[in-house]
């Protein structure tokens, strides 16, 4: 049992860094092209590598004040959650820092929380339908339970919950650099009406 709670415990390690290099490259990557221009993934990689540990504190930070609002009132805590939705892009393309990442992505998210607030929802359910899936072939695989004590020991579990985080933060890691474009756009000027579509 101690031998697999390290190997969780590294896995969990392991994924919050590469989750962070993920979503850097693909930030980086996104907007560049957005721009007009061809990124290559040498550079794409090079500047993830160069912004992954200012990610995993801002990452911290969000995770922080998320299970703050989340534990004084729910309201408070999802609307941080679409305050702060574009933070990581903030830094990465606007070199903002890591405070003030939280700032931009206030500023940015003003007047469409709600919007962000029903596309968020579609990514969670997302998420939960593909951890139905997994639930599903650990039930058909002879697991009484995907959620078992049994089952959480089991390689499946950890194959399933590596692929479902995976999967969540690929989506996730695409669709912030995106909904950034449309809000810095509309915010300051030429994409209101692209806004739209991201959230049609």
């Amino acid at each position: 049992m101690s031998g697999f709670l390290a190997v969780q415990f590294f896995l969990v390690i392991l994924s919050f860094i590469l989750n962070s290099l993920m979503q850097a490259v693909i930030t980086r990557g996104l907007i560049t092209a957005h721009e007009g221009r061809h990124p290559t993934l040498g550079q794409c990689l090079s500047e993830g590598l160069r912004f992954t540990i200012p990610i995993v504190f801002l990452t911290i930070l969000w995770w922080f004040g998320l299970v703050l609002g989340l534990l004084l009132l729910v309201i408070p805590g999802l609307m941080l959650i679409c305050m702060w939705s574009v933070a990581t892009p903030a830094l990465v393309e606007e070199r903002t820092g890591i405070i003030n990442a939280f700032d931009r992505s206030q500023q940015l998210t003003k007047g469409h929380r709600w919007k962000i607030f029903g596309l968020l929802l579609v990514v969670l359910i997302t998420y939960y339908l593909i951890t139905a899936v997994f639930a599903l072939i650990g039930f058909t695989t002879g697991e009484v339970s995907f959620f078992s004590e049994r089952e959480s020991g089991s390689a499946l579990a950890l194959i399933a919950t590596a692929i479902s985080g995976l999967a969540f933060g690929l989506l996730w890691a695409t669709i912030q650099p995106s909904l950034f474009v449309e809000l810095r756009d509309a915010q300051e000027g030429g994409g209101a009406g692209e806004l739209a579509e991201v959230f049609s």
